[in-house]
């Protein structure tokens, strides 16, 4: 995926998702269905977001593809 397709594809996702990223230790071309939105906890102080759980709170991310 070039940056030029990242935009185009961005721009089909609600504008105002906050967005996170997997870690990951390797690198992979992006395909425009690797990127989703995901229900996941609000932010850590640290920036870390944990995947949503049924006891907390959950809010919707766009996220990259990780591991």
């Amino acid at each position: 995926m070039t940056v030029a397709e990242l935009i185009e594809h961005l721009k089909t996702f609600p504008q105002d998702l906050p967005v996170a990223f997997q870690c990951y230790s390797e690198q992979a071309l992006m395909k425009p269905g690797d990127i989703a939105i995901k229900q996941c906890q609000p932010p850590r102080k640290d920036g870390w977001v944990h995947d949503a759980r049924p006891d907390r709170p959950s809010v919707p991310y766009l996220v990259f593809p990780g591991n």
